[in-house]
């Protein structure tokens, strides 16, 4: 009996001492995916960033918590026009080398397209970037779509996916040549929000473009890329999620009508010990800590 009761004692213990140490490898791993996140966030997010210009009205919304803006996705040439709406592009991997079209994320309906205008006179005074909408996106290997005869692909390029973009307007083709640039943008949102879990995240969000392009969009499908972390707030010295914007005097901007302005926006992220709190099976137990991380991204296209 009593060796029956030792094992018992001594197997109690051990699986007590597994259980703790399988909750605190749980916790562990918690952590490293929230600093990967963050990671992420701070890899992504200054990419998106760079590609866009101020003073040309990419910024469409912003606050504390919030950012919402076009972020550039990819760039091509015309290669055709099939009619005055539907224009072929390049095949992105090409016999020659050259890369003509090249892109984050392959654009679909509802991102909008900019196409460079020459305009009527020589010189580039009057060049601009003619935005539209894209109403669809077609892939297909079809030599038609880009033929050699347009001499952006070759003979070589006949197995290779070539792609059709439907615009929702005619851009003026005797201004617009082939090999004309093209560039790909999508409106999207960064913010934090609480989740079902009464947790607060950082997310990201595609947004649908207003019908002007002044005014920001409607956003959906949000996709964590952080969290836990701290709670919004109202003040940057303690809110999870925070975007500062600043002028190039360093004067800070808190208005969208300003938003020409801005030459630099600080990001910041806190993350709370969330995971170590579940770990240890005790909501209300008290543990201090986290993390953070700062970053400031400086805007390139600003005249």
């Amino acid at each position: 009996m009593i060796v029956v009761v030792l094992i018992g004692v001594i197997g109690g213990a051990l699986t007590s001492l597994l259980v703790r140490q399988q909750r605190f490898h749980r916790a562990i791993a918690s952590v490293t995916d929230s600093r990967a996140r963050m990671r992420d966030v701070a890899t992504i997010l200054p990419t998106d960033l760079r590609s866009i210009s101020t003073v040309g009205d990419d910024i469409l919304a912003l606050s504390l918590t919030s950012m919402q803006f076009r972020a550039f996705v990819g760039t091509s040439i015309v290669c055709r026009f099939v009619s005055a709406t539907v224009i072929d592009i390049p095949p992105k991997v090409l016999a020659s080398g050259n890369v003509l079209t090249a892109w984050i994320n392959p654009p679909v309906a509802g991102d909008i397209g900019y196409i460079y205008d020459e305009g009527l006179n020589d010189g580039n005074a009057d060049d601009t970037w003619v935005p539209f909408t894209i109403s669809s996106v077609a892939s297909a290997v079809n030599t038609s779509w880009c033929p050699t005869s347009s001499k952006f692909t070759t003979a070589g390029d006949a197995g290779a996916t070539s792609y059709e973009i439907t615009a929702d307007a005619a851009p003026a083709t005797t201004r617009v040549q082939l090999g004309s640039v093209l560039r790909f943008a999508r409106e999207v949102r960064y913010s934090i929000y609480q989740g079902a879990d009464g947790q607060w995240y950082v997310g990201y969000e595609r947004c649908t473009p207003n019908a002007d392009r002044t005014l920001p969009g409607i956003c959906a499908n949000r996709e964590v890329l952080a969290g836990p972390v701290q709670p919004a707030t109202t003040d940057a010295a303690t809110s999870g999620l925070y975007f500062l914007f600043y002028d190039q005097n360093g004067g800070q901007i808190t208005d969208v009508a300003n938003a020409a302005q801005i030459a630099r926006v600080d990001v910041g992220i806190r993350t709370t010990a969330e995971s170590l709190r579940r770990a240890a099976s005790n909501t209300n137990l008290q543990i201090t800590g986290g993390d953070s991380l700062k970053f400031t991204v400086g805007f390139r296209n600003r005249i």
